[in-house]
């Protein structure tokens, strides 16, 4: 036999047995056709069975006797015998001259139920194997009726990783062709051979096993403190320039590479880095990849001045006072802001509506600072023009000038009370910017001031005294009427509120219904107004009331009669 052969077949056999491990995490079974075909002669007189025995012969004797290996064999026994199929060597570590006599001992004789045969050299494979190859050496098609195609879509499905590939020795490519969904779906090869060289060419590319990628973890840390990064942008090659991986993953990836050399580009949010590495063919180490800052980093807050509390939706202006560039930003939800720029002095103004704020810093490429700013809003003059002292109920002039809006609101209240102001007060007191307007003085006498609250934040941006004089009050009606009568009343004082007539015993604080209020209000100026007496004789009250705090004003007894 050739020596070139020899070495080629060799090969084949040895490199995917030489990748076993004790544990099984790799195995291989060769089929082996041993019909009556393969005492066709192909070269120098010799038959492909005699050059696949002195092939596997010679290989034998040079091989590792501690690699498992096996061998499933049809067609040797019986001639016509679909059935004839036999592990002739189980799976396992064998001595040289068991696999060599064992090949040299299979006399071709019957059919091709290769389909079968490679579901039995499925069998044999260990369970615990991470990856397999079946290498099905036939010089004929499937002749038992078997679905070598259906079979493949099994091995497909398995839980490892399994190879099946074909070697058609001495048959047309077209015959060959019709086995080749059996590597399409396994992964594995397809080779069509017509002499021994082919054959041992073919042999030796199957035998050819890729390194297994190795599970490396990548490591994106700050160079000033060897801290990971939360987030990086990742572009992974091999040495020959062929992309692996790319996108954005946090700071830590690991990623499952082929052994060799390799790049990492990295890009992070004012970092940048890059580093060569090699996967080595056992465990990979960590690789960190030390980013440089190539950006300035500020993280910016802004709080209320008054109340500490942080504000969201700021719009942020840094502006380097050196070459006069500016950068702007929003922060929406976070408490800080990350604000990348080039190193330099700034000045940082943050905004939110009228409220304004601003400082000074000097942005490096040694610290991260967080900053927090004060937001204010400006100041408001505002002057109210008024009498300080008026009669209860009566009307005067406040004149505004100053006003911060038009939704502005002016408060009439007593000295030294709440100056909480409830939404109805602030929506029925809007001063509707600067002018003079008119404003009726509480019924009940005593110290008051007018109180300027801006919308804004509901701040009193101006205070006026304000004395409420009594008011000289009268009501005079008839002391008896007859029921259901009108009758007239006079009142002076000039109160806005309401004159009812409510039965006798009645408590000054039990007020009437707002609908009776309503309908018996007046408007304050004096003169005389018409009432109906009751329809049941018996003896009232007639009483004046204030609108604004409902204050009895005035009261008479009237007696009403059949």
């Amino acid at each position: 036999m050739p020596k070139a052969l020899h070495a080629a077949l060799t090969t084949a056999f040895l490199l995917p047995m030489l990748a076993t491990t004790t544990q099984a995490e790799q195995a291989s079974v060769i089929v082996f056709d041993a019909s009556g075909s393969m005492w066709a002669q192909i070269e120098d007189g010799k038959s492909r069975v005699e050059i696949a025995r002195e092939v596997i012969g010679s290989f034998a004797a040079e091989r590792d006797a501690d690699v498992p290996i096996g061998v499933v064999s049809y067609g040797h026994t019986r001639r016509g015998d679909c059935g004839d199929i036999e592990t002739v060597l189980p799976v396992g570590p064998h001595a040289g001259g068991d696999l060599a006599a064992t090949i040299g001992a299979l006399n071709p004789t019957g059919k091709t139920p290769l389909t079968d045969a490679m579901a039995q050299a499925r069998d044999l494979l260990p369970r615990t194997a991470e990856s397999a190859d079946i290498i099905l050496i036939t010089d004929g098609l499937e002749n038992c009726g078997g679905d070598p195609c259906a079979l493949a879509a099994e091995f497909a499905a398995e839980g490892i990783d399994l190879r099946a590939h074909v070697v058609g020795f001495a048959m047309e490519a077209e015959a060959v062709e019709t086995l080749s969904c059996i590597p399409d779906q396994t992964g594995g090869q397809l080779f069509t051979t017509q002499s021994g060289a082919e054959l041992a060419d073919a042999l030796t590319e199957v035998a050819e096993v890729e390194p297994a990628a190795r599970e490396v973890t990548l490591r994106a840390v700050d160079a000033r403190n060897d801290e990971t990064l939360p987030g990086a942008s990742w572009e992974v090659r091999e040495a020959t320039g062929e992309e692996v991986f790319s996108g954005r993953e946090r700071g830590r990836i690991t990623l499952d590479l082929m052994p060799g050399d390799h790049v990492a580009d990295v890009d992070a949010p004012g970092f940048a880095g890059e580093a060569s590495f090699t996967v080595p063919d056992g465990d990979a180490p960590p690789v960190e990849i030390a980013m440089e800052k190539i950006e300035a980093t500020l993280y910016l807050r802004a709080e209320d001045a008054e109340t500490g509390e942080t504000l969201q939706g700021v719009e942020w202006l840094a502006l380097n006072v050196e070459t006069e560039d500016v950068i702007e930003t929003v922060n929406e939800d976070d408490e800080y802001i990350r604000l990348l720029l080039p190193p330099g002095e700034y000045r940082i103004e943050g905004s939110l509506g009228d409220m304004t704020g601003a400082t000074s810093v000097e942005a490096t490429l040694d610290d991260d600072p967080r900053i927090d700013v004060a937001l204010a809003a400006p100041a408001v003059e505002v002057d109210l023009t008024a009498p300080f002292e008026v009669i209860a109920g009566a009307t005067f002039e406040v004149t505004v000038e100053g006003a911060d809006s038009d939704k502005d609101y002016l408060l009439i209240a007593r000295e030294g009370s709440p100056e909480e102001a409830s939404r109805y007060q602030r929506m029925d007191n809007r001063v509707g910017g600067d002018g003079t307007q008119d404003y009726t003085a509480p019924s009940d006498p005593g110290e008051y001031e007018l109180r300027y609250y801006l919308v804004r934040d509901n701040t009193i941006a101006a205070r006026h005294p304000l004395t409420v004089r009594p008011a000289d009050i009268h009501m005079e009606a008839p002391g008896e009427v007859s029921a259901e009568a009108e009758f007239e009343v006079s009142i002076e004082g000039g109160i806005e509120g309401y004159v009812v007539i409510v039965e006798e015993g009645r408590a000054p604080d039990d007020i009437v219904s707002r609908y009776d209020r309503i309908k018996n209000s007046v408007d304050g100026d004096e003169g005389t107004l018409t009432r109906t007496a009751p329809e049941t004789p018996g003896r009232y009250l007639l009483r004046y009331h204030a609108g604004d705090d409902q204050r009895l004003l005035a009261e008479q007894p009237l007696v009403v009669t059949e």
